[in-house]
């Protein structure tokens, strides 16, 4: 926990984290959610939080680096920053009309996920998926990857809205290959 912590505090301390603007699949979809009340997973220094809490989102913003939550609190107050382990942490069911998870995958979660969401609620989610294709971002551990179409098949049991499987060039200019869903629970 601590070297995880320590890692990505130095990444945000760096000033060099590029990724500023809110992701683009919580921009065009985020007015699926019924309610206003949204969980950031892995939320950094706040991109999506920020953006959600303009729209009037009551949003609990949850990451391990107190770096970045301190610069997204100092950014906007309003949004509930909570420092915690992903690796610990534990989705309250029945709580949330939209989840975000972006550029993060833990396995662990997906069942949270889906129990956090109100009925009506709405997931997105978009990480990195595993291609064998040369000049496409790797992380040092695959572990941290989608296989192609798993994505689909860990949320089969909501209604899809929206998927999509591709190439995507990341903040820095590195082509990364990406899945993402957005789905919504029915009941």
């Amino acid at each position: 926990m601590e070297r995880d912590r320590k890692k990505w505090n130095e990444k945000y301390s760096s000033g060099q984290f590029p990724w500023t603007e809110p992701s683009p699949i919580v921009k065009e979809f985020y007015t699926l959610a019924k309610g206003k009340k949204a969980l950031d997973i892995a939320c950094g220094t706040g991109r999506n939080a920020l953006f959600l809490a303009e729209k009037g989102f009551t949003v609990d913003a949850v990451d391990i680096s107190d770096v970045a939550l301190k610069e997204l609190k100092e950014k906007n107050p309003a949004v509930n920053t909570i420092n915690a382990d992903l690796d610990f942490y534990s989705i309250q069911p029945d709580s949330y009309h939209l989840i975000l998870n972006i550029n993060y995958l833990n396995r662990r979660l997906i069942p949270q996920i889906k129990e956090g969401l109100k009925k009506g609620g709405v997931v997105i989610f978009e990480t990195f998926t595993l291609t064998e294709e040369e000049g496409f971002f790797k992380p040092e551990n695959r572990d941290y990857m989608l296989r192609k179409n798993e994505l689909l098949h860990l949320f089969s049991d909501l209604y899809v809205v929206y998927y999509r499987e591709g190439e995507k060039i990341k903040a820095d200019g590195e082509k990364a290959f990406v899945s993402s869903i957005v789905a919504v629970k029915k009941c």
